[in-house]
């Protein structure tokens, strides 16, 4: 009897999975169908606009390249704290692997690399998990004080007082690292919420013994948003608007909250509505911004997909290489 309560249980499951997957799919077919279509509405105005340029377009791709090798660094420093003994070069592959994982309908880069270290490192799910929350907790409040900051440097030396709106968002993300340091047992927490938290503060108990730590990984992940900044500002001035690097910094810095309601692939929809809802706020075409975030993101989705694939291979090789390795000297 337990036996075929369990097996109707998984089917639920996959049943779930396979629904949400198709919505997910439909999702993100509409989402593009709707761009192609705002785009052909609007082509005239557009071709005025659009200053393209081999040049702009191989900056654009060699910046997104960039990405993979920081993020392998984040991959390699951190999960060697946590007992892997990751290289440079293994930290990248995972990297590009768990992005092209991004890509799918159903997101999957977190997975991709939590089963990559639980069978080759035997990290556990719940050491790997906390300890991503963690840093994630810590660069939100990092991104958020910059934000902050750029709205202090233009309210007292530029005159220019951003909308109440950006204050109270940056000055959310800034609060993030409060998390950190309050009686959580004591306060009501929706469980759902508590779960996250509590995963971050296991994290934060095992890269805060090592600050150093976490400023190589916060060092990295502000390269990482500075690099997407100039990537933005790019993209802005291929369609003819004069942003200043202190604008896309905000953009940039934004943008990493794609990750908490990142339902559909690669976050499609999401950032560009949280860059749109910014530059609106600044006095920039929301349409515009929305078509230069789009067209960032398709440069370096090509770059995804072709690091990405070659990755997948070379790693799925050697980690079948590895596992046969170890399985003939259990023998």
């Amino acid at each position: 009897m337990n036996n075929i309560s369990a097996e109707t249980d998984s089917k639920q499951v996959l049943r779930k999975k396979y629904i949400r997957s198709i919505f997910l799919s439909i999702f993100t077919l509409g989402v593009i169908a709707a761009f192609i279509y705002y785009l052909y509405v609007n082509s005239d105005k557009y071709l005025n606009l659009l200053r393209l340029s081999p040049v702009s377009v191989i900056l654009l791709l060699l910046l997104a390249f960039t990405s993979p090798f920081l993020n392998g660094a984040i991959n390699a420093y951190m999960f060697r704290s946590l007992g892997a003994n990751l290289s440079q070069r293994e930290g990248f592959l995972l990297a590009a692997v768990s992005t092209l994982a991004n890509q799918l309908p159903v997101s999957g880069g977190v997975v991709t690399k939590g089963v990559y270290l639980k069978h080759k490192y035997d990290i556990s799910y719940a050491k790997y998990l906390s300890s991503m929350f963690a840093l994630f907790f810590c660069t939100i409040a990092v991104y958020g004080l910059l934000g902050l900051t750029i709205l202090l440097e233009w309210a007292l030396f530029k005159n220019f007082t951003a909308p109440a709106l950006l204050w109270i968002g940056f000055g959310g993300m800034a609060s993030a690292l409060i998390i950190f340091w309050l009686p959580l047992e004591r306060l009501p927490i929706p469980d759902f919420l508590r779960k996250w938290v509590q995963q971050a503060l296991e994290g934060w108990s095992l890269i805060s013994k090592n600050p150093l730590l976490i400023l190589k990984l916060l060092g990295i992940q502000t390269t990482m948003m500075t690099l997407l900044a100039i990537r933005y500002w790019l993209a802005f001035h291929m369609l003819s608007q004069n942003v200043t690097i202190s604008q896309v910094l905000l953009f940039s810095s934004a943008t990493i909250l794609t990750n908490l309601v990142s339902f559909a692939p690669g976050g499609l929809g999401v950032r560009e509505a949280i860059v749109g809802g910014i530059a609106l706020s600044l006095g920039f075409d929301p349409g515009i911004s929305v078509v230069a975030v789009g067209l960032d993101r398709l440069v370096s989705t090509v770059m995804i997909l072709a690091v990405g694939w070659a990755s997948t291979v070379i790693l799925g090789r050697e980690f079948s290489h590895g596992s046969s390795k170890s399985n003939e000297q259990d023998a």
